[in-house]
């Protein structure tokens, strides 16, 4: 059955749990918010009792949690009647991961790649370094707002049509950009290219989340998230060779060449992922065409009796105002609260990088090559953040189900599972060195220090925002499963709009005042924006509750 615009309420027998009965329902509502345990009674003592003793003999197996193999953490994601979470093997699983990430290096690889030729385009088009600016802000504006659009498509019409359909338009961009003679087509490329790129992030966390069980899946969203922070790392030193010693055209047939093949590779190797169409990948829908002869030969061997499905009927205003649902998240007090912690991080690390090349290039005297080289220690932090932070994710999500789970299979919207502990659990860790390491890094560059040191706190910066991006992300999804690319969508808005910012801002604040300043203020700015995540610690998991209760009644009525 769908999840989306669905109701379910199972009643369940009896439980027998610590010498008392009570009824377990199961509510589900199109946003795919599941609420479990909401009882006819209360918890009554002898419960809270067995939970604290339970809590309490937890802390025994923390060793042995840690040592847990692969095979332990998938016989976890097992349903009781046996059905797998995904049918995907590990290998597949993997396989479509990969698809994901390479699929969301190019928009941010076309962002970076851009800024080591913006000079030779001013002179090429004869415009000036304003409107060639302009051309940036226009391609993130259009990278913020476009996955508005497709997320909605993507969380019910399918993951596959819309990677297919994005990434056609982003190649014609490209081959448009590399033809371009004005800078009016400049513009109007500039945007396609946007509005075909930076869809695939958003759509990329809901393939992921339809393939992965929470108990693995902020390990598959470290690794995805690998592809769209390769894209600043490579960008600009790859950018740099190609503009000095080919052209800045060629920036753009590089990105229609690559593309192309990675489209043709989509078209035939990535599965339709969306559970509300396939379910957990036993279902057939948007066929590869490897699928679509399969299910052609056993149709003719053997005739298939036709799969009923549920079709939501959509009005025109619905349609219409679909682009604007990501925007509707923000209203929820939890979400609103990730939202702008993440999105005022990902202005500070823009901040970083887009002065990396005035600065260094002032400081230290680099060229354009040597400038795009000193983005990879940065790059390589977030690489490595990615990975350390996704096992730091599912170790300790396994530890809270043993800890704190009553019922022998839960959800991954359980509201009896602290899920904003188990996720956030480290954030406040590197939210602390990064904040200090901001300032630090602002005065080594006021005194002119060695470029190794600078390089060096950049390795750090780059490794605890991606374990910050990573544990919200995660999070965000854990919220909303078959929304996530909508959930997804939202943070893009919010990310994008404060990095567009970022971007505008710190180098007027450069030569407004001096480095050290501008990292301090920057640092102080960050600090005030993560008082917020200890309501959300504290008054997470009621919200959660609060918000499923009204969605359930809405059901209802």
């Amino acid at each position: 059955m769908d999840d989306n615009a669905s109701t379910i309420v199972n009643e369940n027998d009896s439980l027998s749990r610590s010498g008392s009965k009570r009824s377990q329902k199961r509510l589900t509502d199109w946003e795919g918010v599941t609420t479990i345990n909401l009882f006819n009674e209360k918890y009554g003592s002898t419960d809270n009792t067995t939970r604290h003793n339970n809590n309490n003999s937890s802390n025994d197996d923390d060793d042995d949690i840690e040592r847990r193999s692969d095979t332990t953490i998938q016989q976890e994601i097992q349903k009781t009647n046996d059905e797998p979470y995904s049918i995907f093997s590990k290998w597949k699983k993997r396989w479509i991961v990969l698809l994901a990430s390479v699929a969301a290096f190019f928009a941010p690889f076309s962002v970076n790649s851009y800024f080591p030729a913006m000079n030779t385009v001013e002179v090429d088009l004869n415009i000036t370094s304003q409107q060639v600016n302009l051309s940036v802000t226009v391609f993130m504006i259009w990278q913020a707002l476009s996955p508005s659009f497709w997320s909605s498509l993507a969380d019910t019409r399918g993951r596959r049509p819309v990677y297919i359909a994005t990434l056609f338009i982003y190649i014609l961009a490209c081959v448009g950009l590399a033809l371009v003679s004005n800078y009016t087509l400049l513009l109007v490329f500039r945007m396609l290219q946007a509005f075909g790129a930076s869809s695939v992030i958003a759509i990329g966390a809901g393939t992921i989340a339809d393939v992965t069980h929470p108990a693995e899946r902020g390990g598959y969203i470290g690794w995805y998230s690998l592809g769209w922070n390769l894209g600043p790392v490579v960008g600009p030193a790859v950018g740099g060779v190609v503009s000095q010693y080919m052209g800045w055209r060629w920036i753009f047939w590089f990105l229609a060449i690559f593309g192309g093949a990675h489209w043709i590779l989509l078209g035939f190797c990535l599965p339709e992922t969306l559970r509300s169409l396939v379910g957990n990948g036993s279902g057939y829908a948007n066929p590869t065409p490897s699928q679509w002869w399969k299910h052609r030969k056993e149709k003719k061997k053997q005739p298939i009796a036709p799969i009923k499905s549920i079709k939501v009927k959509q009005t025109w205003t619905q349609w219409l105002l679909g682009p604007l649902q990501p925007l509707l998240y923000a209203k929820e007090k939890d979400v609103l609260i990730l939202l702008v912690y993440y999105s005022v991080q990902y202005a500070a690390c823009y901040a970083v990088t887009t002065s990396i090349p005035i600065l260094f290039s002032k400081l230290y005297n680099l060229n354009e090559m040597m400038i795009g080289l000193s983005y990879f220690p940065n790059g390589f932090g977030c690489i490595v953040g990615s990975i350390v932070q996704g096992k730091i994710l599912n170790r300790d999500y396994t530890r809270m189900k043993r800890r704190f789970s009553t019922f022998p299979v839960t959800e991954p919207s359980d509201l009896d599972l602290p899920i904003e502990h188990a996720r956030m659990r480290t954030v406040w860790i590197h939210s602390l060195i990064f904040n200090v390491l901001l300032v630090v890094y602002g005065w080594c560059l006021y005194v002119k220090t060695h470029i190794g040191v600078a390089l060096a706190i950049q390795f750090v910066l780059g490794f605890t925002s991606q374990a910050i991006f990573n544990a919200i992300q995660t999070l965000l999804v854990d919220l909303y499963p078959t929304r996530s690319a909508s959930i997804t969508a939202s943070n893009n808005i919010f990310r994008c709009l404060a990095g567009a910012g970022a971007t505008t801002i710190i180098l007027p604040a450069l030569e407004l005042v001096d480095a050290g300043w501008t990292f301090t203020i920057a640092s102080v700015i960050l600090l005030i924006s993560r008082i917020p995540l200890f309501f959300e610690l504290k008054h997470g998991s009621r919200w959660r509750r609060e918000r499923a209760e009204r969605l359930a009644m809405q059901q209802q009525n």
